[in-house]
């Protein structure tokens, strides 16, 4: 049997073995991100528009659909490299969701920084832009890194791009 001070001990110490992990498991998000910002840009240089973000269908019903083979191109813009760009796009945005809703139920959360006021308690300035047109100084104009947290505290703060004077 063991002591009510023990057992605080033993969750403090899981509380801080969750948190590592957790901790471990963010550069891989920041990966997936990457990807996922890599994809518009080249579904946008190509002209073309993403595929579907899934809508109303789960993770598992999205992955589904992406496995279950597929009638043959019939169109020459359905080739098979933009086929397989599809594919892979739609699978790395599969794994990012997969992955988030996971951490997420264990309590890690993202939060938006992008458009929002610079908050020195939550974001880290990479540096200033000139502001955009209709933007006011000191917004955040690009977001590096997406920030989290994890049981409602701040896990890792977003580092961002702020708009300058």
């Amino acid at each position: 049997m063991t002591s009510p001070r023990d057992r605080a001990q033993l969750q403090a110490q899981l509380r801080q073995q969750q948190e590592a992990l957790v901790r471990d498991l963010l550069p891989v998000l920041d990966a997936l991100d990457r990807a996922e910002a890599h994809w518009r840009q080249v579904w946008a240089a190509q002209g073309a528009d993403p595929p579907e973000g899934g809508g109303a269908l789960g993770p598992w019903q999205r992955l589904r659909r992406w496995l279950t083979p597929r009638p043959a191109a019939t169109t020459a813009l359905e080739s098979s490299s933009v086929s397989l760009a599809r594919s892979a796009d739609e699978g790395l945005r599969l794994i990012r969701e997969g992955l988030l809703e996971a951490l997420g139920r264990h309590g890690l959360e993202p939060f938006d920084s992008l458009g929002l006021p610079f908050d020195p308690e939550r974001m880290c300035a990479l540096g200033q832009r000139p502001a955009p047109a209709g933007t006011a100084a000191g917004q955040v104009v690009e977001e590096a890194v997406r920030g989290y947290l994890w049981r409602q505290a701040l896990l890792r703060e977003a580092q961002v791009l702020v708009s300058g004077p």
